[in-house]
């Protein structure tokens, strides 16, 4: 049998299978019918090593699949099945639980049911543990099941059961396949030669243009840089609009730049790729492959430091269809890091940065195990561009935000001339300011402000924000009540961290009021403060220590913590760290309750009570 039969023979007898696959992996038709498509053009092109007989892959669906899945969910546009309108209802209903799944669930339960994985395969395709994998697949049949109301062992036959819609796709003969992966394999040859032909050039070997460097000038093909391995997939390789924006690999970082992120180190480019393989998720906090999934393109760089502290950083780029795409792209980044809720990790500050593009954020995080761990986060957009880069550096202090800043303006530069802005950068500035909403409740504390608590763990965990008709902030000194006192707007929050084996009054809770006017703020703080100076005097068994105030004329703020300690017992002593905030005619009171050996510094808390005045800026100051 001839290669090309070999091939026509592979195509023909999985191309149904995998149509199906892809469709029930996006619920995008139209998407998964030129996703799969185009992998197997990809499949085509590189048959010398896809091929069974005498290639490097031991299962070429194994090759395709990835790339098809990828494709699809970088092109379908539409909510699972709004885009297939003669869908039956159970086929609506099979890609409704479909679309309810995580992508990491949903990926294991198509591998598992319909692809036939065993489990070990199946996490070694999607890049997690097997452990991991074992879990995404019994959460994701238990939430499919549940969403169908049917038996887990009807799983599969209702994934099948799309097979009737998938059959719809119009694919082409094997024949045309293998022509346009001909026609791919040419202009890679092309494009060989013009990278070829422009180091001759450059080298002064030549005085004139070949055809060859016309005829890749006339394609506008992207020509990676020297220094960074290709980009896998169509960004590499596919002819664009001149007029469009794209993105080069010499248009990234390099590892001289990414050195302002560890000075006095030696860095290296890892890999440059667009972000297609795997699970797509290259840095921390990041949910989802792509901030803007109906993107035109993507890049991203991974580098690491040599020696110590240990360094590695992580450049993203994205672009979008049009700057109102490319600004949600922004938002949607910044939301990641901005709302981050993982154990221990903490939002420590943040930075606007000026004269760089349209907008430009940068934040400090840190997880606090040991090593302590600490993530400068940089974020801009330029036109309908979005670039990110992410540093960590364990064990040792981040570098500056001064350079943190200057390295973002290195990356806009680079940038710049494809993202089709005018002007990108000028002299950048940096500033502290209240960090980014966190997508949780406008106005008071969320998960990423909370401080570490001794050696817990596990995540603190908030209740749903509601109005303040009991304080649970009050202690038996200040007995604040927010309503009685005159404020128009009340909410109330609790954080606490349930899997911890902690005792029942351990807890974290803020209470906020909105005043009719700053005079009323400042007279309700007036009088808490009061009660606080002499609740010694009238409760005989609580102390009073540690008492810290400041105030902040220019900005409308002043703020003052306590810690109490109230004598239950002989034995027995029950300790507070209480807090009060007010920024203008808002005021915060926030108090925590430790357990044991699981405290947070005083400083640490203090930290935490301005964070609550800065949560109170985000409040609007019409209700309406």
């Amino acid at each position: 049998m001839s290669r090309e039969e070999r091939f026509d023979s592979f195509y023909r007898s999985t191309r149904r299978d995998l149509v199906l696959q892809t469709f029930a992996l996006t619920g995008d038709l139209r998407a998964a019918q030129g996703a799969v498509r185009d992998a197997y053009v990809a499949a085509w092109h590189h048959w010398r090593k896809v091929d069974p007989r005498g290639g490097d892959v031991a299962d070429a669906s194994a090759w395709v699949r990835p790339r098809a899945w990828a494709l699809a969910q970088r092109r379908h546009t539409a909510r699972l099945f709004r885009r297939n309108r003669d869908l039956s209802e159970q086929d609506g209903a099979t890609l409704e639980a479909l679309a309810a799944l995580s992508l990491p669930q949903r990926r294991m339960l198509l591998l598992a049911q319909l692809v036939g994985l065993p489990l070990t395969e199946a996490a070694r395709e999607t890049g997690v543990p097997r452990d991991t994998a074992e879990r995404q697949l019994q959460q994701a049949t238990a939430n499919f099941s549940v969403a169908l109301n049917a038996d887990s062992a009807a799983v599969r036959a209702r994934l099948l059961g799309l097979s009737g819609a998938a059959e719809r796709a119009s694919l082409p003969r094997a024949s045309i396949v293998r022509r346009a992966g001909t026609k791919r394999r040419r202009a890679h040859t092309v494009l060989a030669a013009a990278a070829a032909t422009v180091v001759a050039v450059a080298s002064g070997a030549f005085a004139y243009q070949p055809d060859s460097v016309q005829a890749a000038t006339d394609l506008n093909l992207v020509v990676p840089s020297d220094d960074a391995p290709a980009p896998a997939g169509p960004l590499a390789t596919a002819p664009v609009d001149a007029a469009e924006p794209q993105v080069t690999g010499d248009q990234l970082l390099d590892a001289d730049q990414i050195s302002r992120l560890g000075a006095g180190q030696d860095w290296r480019v890892e890999a440059t790729h667009d972000n297609t393989a795997g699970d797509g998720i290259n840095t921390i906090c990041q949910q989802a492959r792509f901030a803007d999934p109906d993107g035109r393109a993507a890049l991203v760089r991974e580098f690491q430091a040599e020696g110590t502290p240990r360094r590695s950083a992580v450049q993203t780029v994205e672009v979008s269809d049009s700057e109102a795409q490319a600004a949600k792209a922004f938002a949607t980044t910044v939301q990641w890091y901005a709302g981050c809720q993982l154990a221990r990790l903490q939002l420590l500050k943040a930075y606007r940065v000026d004269h760089i593009g349209d907008q430009a954020h940068v934040l400090v995080l840190r997880v606090w195990d040991r090593p302590v761990t600490t993530y400068t986060v940089a974020v801009a957009r330029i036109g309908q561009v979005t670039t990110s880069t992410v540093g960590r550096t364990v064990g040792a202090p981040a570098p500056p935000p001064s350079e943190v800043a200057q390295s973002l303006d290195d990356a806009v530069s680079m940038l710049c001339a494809r993202s089709g802005a005018d002007s990108c950068s000028a002299h950048p500035s940096y500033a502290a300011v209240p960090p980014p909403p966190s997508g949780e409740e406008p106005g008071i504390l969320a998960v990423v402000d909370l401080p570490p608590v001794g050696r817990v763990d596990q995540p603190w965990v908030g209740t749903e924000a509601g109005p303040a008709r009991d304080n649970p902030s009050a202690t038996t000194c200040d007995r604040a009540d927010f309503s009685a006192a005159g404020a128009e707007r009340t909410r109330t929050r609790t954080f606490l961290i349930p899997e911890a084996n902690l005792p029942d009054r351990f807890g974290l809770s803020e209470t906020y009021g909105v005043f009719p006017s700053a005079k009323r703020a400042e007279r309700f703080v007036r009088t808490l403060r009061h009660r606080m100076d002499s609740c010694e005097n009238r409760k005989l068994a609580t102390h009073v220590l540690h008492a810290r105030s400041d105030t902040d004329r220019k900005h409308a703020t002043e703020w003052s913590t306590w810690v109490l300690r109230t004598e239950v017992t002989d034995r027995e002593t029950v300790t507070f760290r209480m807090g009060l905030v007010r920024v203008g005619d808002r005021v915060a009171q926030v108090t925590f309750a430790p357990a044991p050996h699981q405290d947070m510094t005083g400083q640490r808390f203090r930290n935490l009570v301005q964070r609550a005045g800065d949560r109170l800026r985000e409040l609007p100051d019409d209700p309406g």
